[in-house]
């Protein structure tokens, strides 16, 4: 733990620092309230597997085509402006989604038009929030950056579920809009004056596509980082059907109510928050490739596992441990690319993984459909396999 703290202190010290990581906190929060909130009253409203992937996957659908633009804007623009705009949009959105719940309006295409403009924000978030504290934290303590805030968002991932599932349960989804209007706003207020400045005001001015091209021809040239773009796609196609399907296995198969399946789902946050001080702590530069590849490896296992327990503890286990994985992956992931990226296109080719993230859509779709033909636990099992066999691949073949 004195490790853990010599590592972070100095970043804790700086007030523009802790703003950003803590409008993130909020905005993660948030992000579980919404996804749980929106999967359980869609479920609630059809009663289709599909539908609940459907909406899970519009969200995460414009992640493929606006990353990488959202990534070369962010180079261009003041990052803190453009973080407070989307949290105004977000305020606007779930607004909208209250006020059509409380007139009994609120039906699946809204939710669906409400997912797309969320996913739109989402979009931003690591070319633009997580780009501005390695901004402010530099090159040598991205580790500590990025883990200090991976174990932020694990702390949001054990509290995120289990506050959306006993607001969806006491208040409904009106009530949950309203506290994640107050959330956003305060995030907002967090977010205001931090400062930044375009990463390119001294290049020759040319067009945001042309930036795009150069940041794909570069991380395909670079084998780490190409590495990191085809497990982010591998270990997205497996990982979303989980969290868009997990609601359902907890309902149907494990009958657990909102709350605890809350509970379970925060049990993962729990694996994250113990994985990623671990991360902070020991992993060096040397490790981050392998670190990077089990911990994948690990969260992919645990899907398999899921897919065939009937045990709520057991569950409990396998979600604590795919935690761990997720951690893992989620920290070195950035913490890679920033590294190995040239400072002038961080946000671009950062934009670059937004877009591989942006194909978990399909994953979903196939998740969902899967799940109305065999089963939601034989279509998580398929999944997970498809993706271990894949990470290895990838291992053996990208060098």
């Amino acid at each position: 733990m004195l490790l853990i703290f010599a590592r972070t202190h100095h970043l804790l010290q700086d007030k523009h620092f802790v703003r950003v990581w803590l409008t993130g906190a909020i905005c993660n929060t948030v992000r579980w309230l919404e996804f749980l909130g929106m999967g359980m009253f869609v479920f609630q409203m059809t009663g289709s597997a599909f539908d609940v992937s459907i909406v899970a996957a519009v969200r995460l659908l414009p992640l493929f085509f606006f990353g990488p633009l959202t990534g070369a804007i962010a180079d261009r623009v003041n990052r803190s402006r453009l973080l407070a705009g989307s949290l105004i949009f977000l305020i606007a959105i779930f607004s909208t989604l209250g006020i059509l719940a409380s007139l009994g309006e609120l039906r699946l295409t809204h939710i669906n038009i409400a997912a797309f403009l969320s996913g739109l924000v989402l979009s931003g978030e690591h070319s633009v929030r997580r780009a501005l504290l390695g901004e402010i934290s530099g090159v040598k303590s991205l580790a500590a950056a990025n883990g200090l805030d991976r174990s932020t968002d694990n702390i949001t991932l054990i509290a995120g579920p289990l506050v959306g599932g006993l607001l969806f349960q006491t208040i409904g989804l009106i009530g949950t809009c309203a506290v994640v209007c107050i959330m956003l706003g305060i995030a907002l207020g967090l977010i205001v004056g931090v400062p930044s400045k375009p990463q390119m005001t001294d290049a020759p001015p040319v067009s945001l596509f042309f930036d795009i091209r150069q940041a794909l021809k570069f991380a395909l040239a670079t084998p780490a980082i190409l590495r990191v773009l085809i497990t982010t796609i591998i270990f997205n196609f497996c990982v979303w059907p989980l969290w868009a399907l997990m609601p359902i296995i907890a309902a149907t198969q494990l009958h657990l109510d909102p709350l605890w399946t809350g509970l379970l789902m925060s049990t993962t946050g729990i694996g994250s928050l113990a994985g990623a001080l671990c991360v902070i702590g020991y992993v060096r530069p040397r490790h981050y490739q392998s670190t990077f590849f089990f911990s994948s490896l690990l969260f992919l296992f645990a899907i398999a596992l899921f897919s065939v327990s009937n045990s709520l503890w057991g569950s409990c286990i396998i979600f604590f441990a795919a935690g761990l994985g997720l951690s893992g992956f989620a920290i070195l992931q950035t913490t890679i690319i920033l590294s190995v990226s040239p400072r002038h296109t961080r946000s671009t080719i950062m934009g670059v993984v937004v877009m591989c993230i942006g194909t978990s859509p399909a994953g979903i779709a196939s998740g969902g459909f899967l799940a109305d033909q065999i089963g939601v636990p034989n279509a998580l099992l398929l999944i997970a396999l498809t993706g271990l066999i894949g990470m290895c691949l990838t291992r053996i073949i990208v060098r």
